[in-house]
């Protein structure tokens, strides 16, 4: 009688068949917006964080390098302080799989939502897991998620701008009532604790507001206001709000000049609301803009005023004639200074740790043809002088032409270690290690297949009654651990080849960005963003470049030098 075939089905999950030899450099995100937290006590941060630990907690493969999250920040937005720092380590190569609750939980934009998950993160080979909604990038296809996705992040993006339509209409109302509406009192003030809609003056920080008013309608300048306050130890507003427990962040610990600007134009503190200065809405696709005076709603003596109508509308007027002077000199140049900052958000100070802004000199406006002037200062150095930091000043195109200079041969490294790695890897040396290693491989491959072969074949003898029990699974058990101990003779070969070959790997992320941009005339913001994680200034005015790809680029080098040794020795024997 012929014998039934006794294989078994394997069945194939993304985890026993995409993820097994690969380990994910994990970030756990978590996002909740201020209205879902005033809706539902239940729902937290923590809650969300709690869910994406527990589904990761028995998946070995899913390494957490990082969580992140962003708490009372809307989803149809991807400016998130959180968000962006995730992205920007994604960029860095630091993490190469994304896990999130849900879908709406990286956002409620059904466009840039779907740009993320079908270009953004693949194009960064970055896995994308929505737990609840039971999407994997790893394992996703046409017929399943890949029509389901995009339908739900559609649903996410209409729930979003039908919520947008309801709470701006319930806002508009407050807002006529004289009602406040914003998140954080200004500063000088608190909310009434019986209603938030109500102003009440903070006993704490209201001298302060009127002194500032004061000095200013007497003349002084801005900057000697800010230097003032500082040098007295004063905390910044956002400071301020930190410390009482009713800010989660810090903006700035300094006073700056727009800060205190800010301030001189609030109405609050003469006892006016005045809202809806900036205005935005998703459900009629208008993008946050600042709206003219007849457009805001603003309802007078609605609270207890801090200063005196008069001072400040003396301050408002001395603000409008230093507009209209500024715009009678230096204002009719301003087509001049159209340059854009490639440096943005990555210069930093060495000593304070702030990011150094772009200032423009208007001495060069009396010349024939008039030019702009621009150069990198530091904001602390410029409002506290010596006490806060040392003077840094750069000249804008000094600055760039530096780093361009830098990128280039950072550029060149690259591809002349790639093409010495590419010729030294065809040296008759390298071959027969390389060799070796897949030799080694391939047999260890065998011994495991022939043992698993043969511990399969021995219950065809146990079913015949060739075998007793005992002798069955003793001799199973034989070649099990022969299996065994070839799989992890593999893996140890495996392991000591990639080290061997540490750098070799082509179709990286440095390797694309150095062949698109081998040939730049031009410096561009995505060519120093695609590059550069940092740029530090030192006191004495030297830069020092971060970056990115560091390792990947560390590999290379040695890499190159190992094979170097290799002939070097090999010649030597010879």
């Amino acid at each position: 009688m012929a014998r039934k075939s006794r294989k078994q089905a394997v069945i194939q999950t993304p985890e026993t068949a995409n993820t097994s030899l690969k380990v994910y450099r994990t970030a756990l995100y978590a996002r909740l917006s201020a209205d879902e937290n005033n809706r539902d006590a239940g729902t937290t941060i923590e809650n969300q964080l709690c869910l994406l630990r527990e589904y990761v907690k028995d998946k070995p493969y899913l390494q957490v390098i990082s969580e992140y999250f962003d708490d009372g920040v809307t989803g149809t937005v991807f400016d998130r302080p959180s968000f962006n720092r995730m992205i920007a380590d994604m960029r860095a190569g630091k993490i190469d799989c994304i896990v999130v609750k849900d879908l709406s939980r990286l956002g409620r934009n059904y466009l840039e939502a779907g740009d993320y998950i079908e270009k953004i993160f693949p194009f960064f080979n970055v896995r994308f897991i929505a737990v609840t909604d039971g999407y994997d990038s790893s394992s996703s296809d046409l017929t399943e998620d890949g029509l389901i996705v995009p339908l739900k992040n559609l649903i996410n993006d209409i729930y979003a701008k039908d919520l947008s339509q309801k709470i701006g209409s319930a806002l508009r109302v407050r807002q006529k009532q004289g009602k406040y509406i914003g998140v954080s009192a200004p500063y000088g003030y608190v909310k009434d604790s019986a209603d938030h809609g109500k102003l009440v003056v903070d006993g704490e920080v209201k001298e302060i507001v009127r002194n500032i008013f004061r000095r200013r309608a007497a003349g002084e300048s801005l900057t000697a206001i800010v230097r003032k306050l500082n040098d007295d130890g004063i905390p910044s507003p956002s400071l301020y709000q930190y410390m009482k427990g009713r800010g989660k962040t810090v903006r700035s610990e300094l006073w700056t000049v727009s800060t205190l600007s800010t301030l001189l134009e609030n109405s609050a503190y003469v006892g006016d609301m005045e809202q809806g200065i900036r205005k935005t809405s998703l459900c009629q696709g208008i993008k946050r803009h600042r709206v003219s005076a007849e457009e805001r709603i603003c309802v007078r003596n609605t609270h207890e005023p801090i200063v005196e109508r008069e001072v400040f509308e003396k301050v408002a007027l001395m603000k409008k004639a230093d507009r209209e002077k500024y715009h009678a000199s230096y204002g009719r140049h301003n087509e001049l200074s159209k340059e854009p900052n490639l440096l943005k958000g990555i210069l930093v100070c060495r000593d304070c740790g702030r990011l150094m802004q772009l200032r423009r000199d208007n001495s060069g406006v009396k010349l024939d043809p008039p030019r702009m002037y621009y150069r990198y200062v530091c904001p602390t150095y410029q409002n506290l002088k010596e006490k806060g930091c040392t003077k840094k000043h750069l000249n804008k195109k000094e600055a760039e032409l530096a780093v361009g200079e830098a990128v280039r041969l950072h550029i060149k490294l690259f591809l002349d270690s790639r093409k010495a790695l590419d010729g030294l890897n065809r040296t008759e040396q390298a071959g027969r290690i390389n060799d070796g290693y897949r030799k080694e491989i391939s047999e260890a491959c065998r011994r495991k297949k022939k043992a698993q072969q043969r511990a399969a074949a021995l219950y065809n003898d146990y079913a015949d009654g060739i075998l007793n029990e005992s002798d069955y699974l003793y001799a199973k058990q034989k070649y099990l651990d022969e299996a065994a101990a070839a799989e992890q003779r593999i893996s140890e070969l495996q392991e000591m080849q990639k080290k061997y070959n540490k750098g070799c790997t082509k179709d990286s992320r440095l390797e694309t960005m150095a062949g698109q941009y081998m040939d730049f005339d031009v410096l561009t913001d995505e060519i120093v963003h695609a590059f550069i994680e940092k740029i530090y200034v030192h006191s004495d005015k030297s830069l020092e470049i971060c970056f990115r790809f560091r390792d990947e680029l560390e590999e290379l080098i040695q890499a190159v030098e190992e094979r170097k040794g290799e002939v070097c020795r090999t010649e030597t024997d010879m």
